[in-house]
């Protein structure tokens, strides 16, 4: 069980990820509303707010994750979050550790396929975001520089300039998803986990291939807008139409 002291830190987090989930609803909202205007700068700046709103919030979601009550032993807790700073081996300990009682009253391929399911999930939707949400937070919010900080990283400085209000969006929602049944792993691996696994993360692998998809333009088609923001892609792929056009 955790150390008692655990138990306000959980509290703390439990704030901290309410307010952040106050503040994506504001931002979105403000994004919404400059999209239906056609104020693209102002969605350009927005997003990349919403962007930097959405790594602070994983963080915490995860630390709260982790410190779920009733849920994992204090050494675990220490293993966990004292991993190297690396965002990756933090998860896939997370996962590997909230299997282990499990593992003790399951056989077979149950536990290899649902370990290899979400971790599939973790490495898409939130390692490998996790990179440009990184050089946001360290001030790369135009153009993104290689580690060292000796030459411009032109690769993903393109993903920074082509970040998507919609696909954060949708990042927000993974995230909660994967944690709720993430939640329900470390803090009831065979009541809850057993009674709601399988509804949890085929409605979240729905959305994931629903949401696939979408755009910032769809999104406001869908939601009956007259003036729309396409995204860098959908620009480019306007223009060549047009040239095309102009050529025949």
């Amino acid at each position: 069980m955790a150390a008692p002291q655990s138990y306000p830190l959980y509290q703390a987090y439990v704030t901290n990820v309410r307010d952040f989930l106050l503040a994506e609803t504001e931002i979105r909202r403000l994004i919404n509303r400059a999209m239906k205007g056609g104020r693209e700068q102002t969605v350009n700046v927005q997003t990349k707010v919403y962007a930097l709103i959405y790594s602070t919030f994983a963080e915490a979601n995860f630390i709260k994750m982790v410190l779920t009550p009733y849920g994992f032993d204090q050494p675990f807790i220490d293993q966990i979050l004292h991993e190297r700073n690396n965002l990756q081996q933090k998860w896939i300990k997370c996962l590997e550790l909230a299997f282990q009682k499990f593992t003790a009253t399951r056989k077979g391929s149950e536990v290899p396929n649902k370990v290899q399911e979400l971790k599939r999930i973790i490495l898409r939707y939130v390692i490998e975001p996790s990179i440009i949400r990184n050089k946001l937070a360290h001030g790369q919010i135009s153009v993104a520089t290689n580690s060292s900080n000796t030459v411009v990283n032109n690769e993903i400085t393109d993903k920074i300039n082509d970040l998507s209000f919609v696909n954060i969006m949708r990042l927000f929602y993974i995230n909660q998803a994967l944690c709720d049944i993430m939640e329900d792993l470390i803090e009831s691996p065979d009541m809850a986990h057993r009674d709601n696994y399988y509804p949890k993360y085929q409605a979240l692998e729905t959305y994931i291939e629903k949401s696939e998809i979408w755009t910032n333009e769809s999104k406001l088609q869908h939601g009956n807008m007259k003036k729309m923001i396409p995204s860098k892609k959908e620009k480019a792929i306007r223009q060549a139409a047009a040239n095309n056009t102009a050529t025949i």
